[in-house]
């Protein structure tokens, strides 16, 4: 409401003055609003992360069945279970932490400070202590700390893009009333908004809002409520997890019925009901994609992505739509000169360009710069600031040779002149520059007619594609002060803001993953337009909807279908990205959001997948999102998609050796009962075997590199399960095999006289070896094991071995004997039994080439 009022209005309503606030008032206003700092989501600790992994449906059904064991008097099997929760739970809670201590880090890097009024004296304090009713200073560079009513403002120019998403600069005047309380903020040119930065001239005002009571703080308050969108993977669990406590159900009643119809003991009964449960249960899983999105986490930290969530890994792999903010994410929110046009030809910055204009170019001009850290630091308006950089990199030597030259006059850039002019001595004689806008630049030019209007058409042409056009003329006169005609016109100097390195080839490469980009911006439609345009992401000014159009179509009921084939969405408030993206979300899509601004914070919080800018995103888009871009590249996220790609292909192929094993084991237990024999395996073997002896191989499975052209699929159905019929064919086709044979040989040893436990021994050996074997088979669901190079996962070699050694040390170690009842065995058993393993390969072998003729998918 304050950009209605006057300054004095405004200094009475705060019940303040102009001379500022003593100590003592501010500590009590301090105590009164609170300090300068916007409410954050609570950190979790240590103790909360780690609780926080015993969530989840799989997780439960590992608890139920330790517990029955325990109660049974199965502590073995218990303690093995519990084991593998807690490694679990150690693995996730130490990769959230790490990720939550580097974002931190990020946050804690910036901080900030201003001059204000304190007991009549000018001081500075940190952004933080700033309460209302404080005076504030301004000047070239300095970030806005919160909301302010200007009391005073000399040639103000202010950056609004981390609130409003546009990127040029916006003049300010402390005198301008508005008439309209619901005036946008854009255009409430005598307020100045927290998150923003002041690029050019001076000023004073007066703090109106801290905190939570900002305009910031208000898109802040848009977060408050839990994120809804479920990671896919998390979904995917839950079903898988709910599938196998069916599975699990299903099979414990028909064991029951079967053991009860032979007559079977109720004790004997439930142990094989707890065998059965035990072997349905991949005990290792929780481990194994954990260890999964570590190592994908780790890769993405490596490529510049930092991991917040671990599920967020996969659900990246997942997107099908990238919804990204233009200004510095597809763009470096960095205007430069594109080109020089003259009246008959543009000129490329390698070649010659007059010496007037860049003199031109780098004396009419209001910006400052410094070496900082060996490199050029600019500040003043972003287009005085393209066109210094311009002249610093076309010719340093002439940049340096006027860098410290003062003007004989000036005459400052106002809108409503459009233009700004400088006078100076150089060589003797005394040179008039102007710059502006071409239509008021030509008017000052003495030239034709005809030649005026050439020079205005190249400025349509230029601006038709998107380019901010400042002319440039000059004239020697010994006139006094600033010439006002009779110039000789330069050309002009095509200004935009440039996409940022690789972004195109990026969004190209996400586009051949099958992912669309839209741009989301409150930017121009034209510039948005332009750049997408540039990107390949739009061709069609039909693909192009602003704010205004987007107001109406909510007004209408918001169909989802209407914004379908819509890429370009400009001019647009944090409200309405956020429905946009749940427009998207309705049609199907599973929706990343890139953003590094204040009005990016809601559309990241209940995006699918929420990703921040690391260097130049504010503290409110990082707390917002779900991954941290560290070097803000646009091409980051598509090594991320990559990365979540791999992830989840790992996490299938350990899910096929895990569940072909449970099949293999079901089959074994449930076949000893249709033939009346002992159990083959006991449950504390079964245990064994899926923990230590097959948990060690799905965690190497885990860490397996991409596979060729992972980033040419398209992009999976979020609601595909993760059983479709590839995975089911695998895994009834290599567990039959498994159970099948090793019934037969547990079969076959009772036939020939071995005891029970001698032949659960050799039995427990062939599935040992039946698992390392498989563990190679599991390396891809359609390349064949004989064309893959395995030399490029030497880890997964190493645990097969490890593997192996530790059921060696078992057999021979007189407490493991005992509790697993094993014992070793010849060299001999050890060579007939690998070559009965090896012939798994040429079984799924088949699976592979048979599946591929068929096209089953």
């Amino acid at each position: 409401m304050f950009h209605t009022k006057s300054a004095q209005e405004t200094l009475q309503h705060l019940g303040c003055s102009s001379e500022g606030l003593s100590a003592d008032e501010a500590l009590k206003r301090t105590q009164r609003y609170g300090k300068n700092v916007l409410q954050q989501a609570k950190k979790r600790g240590v103790v909360a992360i780690f609780a926080q992994q015993f969530k989840g449906p799989i997780v439960y059904i590992l608890f139920i069945a330790a517990t029955v064991s325990f109660l049974i008097g199965e502590y073995s099997d218990a303690g093995f279970i519990l084991a593998a929760l807690l490694l679990n739970a150690v693995v996730g809670t130490y990769q959230e932490y790490v990720a939550g201590e580097k974002a931190d880090a990020l946050k804690k890097a910036i901080k900030t400070f201003v001059y204000v009024l304190r007991d009549g004296r000018r001081v500075e304090i940190p952004s933080e202590d700033v309460t209302v009713g404080d005076v504030v200073f301004f000047e070239s560079g300095v970030k806005v700390p919160s909301d302010i009513r200007l009391l005073e403002a000399n040639e103000l120019q202010v950056n609004e893009s981390l609130l409003t998403g546009e990127s040029l600069e916006v003049g300010k005047k402390h005198d301008y009333i508005s008439t309209d309380a619901n005036e946008p903020i854009a255009e409430r040119k005598n307020m100045l908004y927290g998150g923003s930065l002041v690029t050019k001239g001076r000023a004073i005002g007066v703090v109106t809002a801290v905190a939570q009571m900002t305009e910031v703080g208000k898109i802040a308050s848009l977060l408050a409520h839990e994120k809804t969108a479920q990671p896919p993977l998390t979904a995917r669990m839950e079903k898988f997890s709910l599938n196998i406590a069916k599975v699990i159900a299903g099979v414990a009643l028909f064991i029951i019925m079967l053991g009860l119809s032979h007559e079977m003991p109720l004790q004997e009964i439930f142990l094989l009901t707890v065998a059965l449960s035990v072997s349905a249960i991949p005990e290792g899983l929780p481990v194994a994609i954990t260890v999964a999105l570590s190592v994908a986490s780790a890769a993405m930290s490596k490529r510049n992505v930092i991991v917040r969530k671990l599920s967020a890994i996969e659900g990246l792999g997942s997107c099908t739509l990238i919804a990204s903010d233009k200004t510095g994410t597809m763009t470096q929110n960095r205007l430069s000169v594109a080109s020089i046009v003259t009246p008959q030809k543009s000129y490329n910055p390698n070649e010659y360009i007059s010496e007037h204009l860049l003199l031109g170019a780098k004396l009419c001009n209001e910006s400052t710069s410094h070496e900082e850290d060996g490199e050029r630091v600019f500040i003043g308006d972003q287009v005085d600031v393209a066109l210094a950089r311009y002249v610093l990199e076309l010719d340093e030597e002439l940049f340096k040779r006027h860098e410290k030259q003062k003007p004989i006059d000036a005459l400052p850039y106002e809108p409503i002149n459009k233009y700004s002019a400088a006078s100076y001595q150089i060589d003797g004689e005394k040179i008039h520059f102007i710059k502006g806008s071409p239509e008021i630049v030509v008017g000052m030019c003495t030239m034709s007619e005809d030649d005026a209007k050439a020079v205005l058409l190249q400025v349509d042409e230029w601006a038709a594609k998107g380019f901010r056009n400042i002319a440039l003329a000059y004239k020697v006169s010994d006139e006094s002060g600033i010439a006002k005609e009779g110039y000789s016109y330069i050309g002009f100097a095509a200004i935009a803001d440039p996409l940022r390195e690789g972004v195109k080839e990026a969004v190209l490469k996400a586009q051949e993953a099958g992912i669309s980009v839209a741009i989301v911006t409150g930017d121009h439609p034209n510039t948005a337009f332009f750049i997408a345009k540039e990107l390949g992401i739009a061709q069609s000014e039909d693909e192009v909807i602003d704010g205004l159009e987007i107001s109406r179509w909510m007004e209408r009921g918001g169909d989802k279908g209407e914004l379908a084939n819509k890429r370009v969405f400009a001019r647009v408030s944090p409200e309405q990205k956020q429905r946009i993206i749940g427009a998207f979300q309705e049609l199907g899509h599973y929706v990343a959001v890139t953003g590094d601004g204040v009005n990016d914070a809601p559309a990241l919080k209940f995006a699918n997948i929420g990703i921040a800018m690391g260097k130049s995103g504010t503290d409110v888009a990082r707390e917002s999102s779900d991954l941290i871009l560290t070097d803000d590249a646009f091409g980051s996220i598509v090594n991320g998609v990559e990365e979540g790609r791999v992830a989840y292909d790992n996490i299938r192929k350990v899910i096929h050796l895990l569940l072909s094993t449970g099949l293999a084991e079901i089959v074994l237990v449930v076949l000893s009962i249709l033939f009346f024999i002992p159990m083959p395996l006991l449950p504390v073997q079964i245990l064994w075997l899926n923990i230590v002896a097959n948990g060690i191989q799905d965690m190497a499975l885990a860490a397996e590199g991409a596979e060729p052209e992972v980033l040419k699929r398209k992009p999976r159905d979020p609601k595909e399960p993760i059983f479709n019929k590839i995975m089911i064919n695998r895994i009834v086709v290599g567990g039959l095999y498994m159970g099948l044979s090793a019934f037969a040989l547990f079969y076959t040893l009772l036939s020939f006289g071995y005891y029970e436990d001698a032949a659960r021994n050799i039995t427990l050996l062939l599935m040992i070896l039946f698992e390392n074997v498989h563990t190679f088979n599991s390396r891809s669901e359609n390349i064949s094991i004989f064309k893959i190079n395995h030399a490029k996962n030497m880890l997964l070699w190493i645990s097969v071995a490890v593997a192996q050694g530790i059921h060696i040390v078992a057999m021979y170690s007189p407490f493991m004997r005992s509790v697993l009842t094993i014992e070793p065995v010849t060299l001999q058993m050890w060579g007939t039994l690998l070559l009965l393993a090896l012939t798994l390969v040429a079984v799924m072998e088949a699976e592979k080439f048979f599946r591929k003729k068929f096209s089953i998918s």
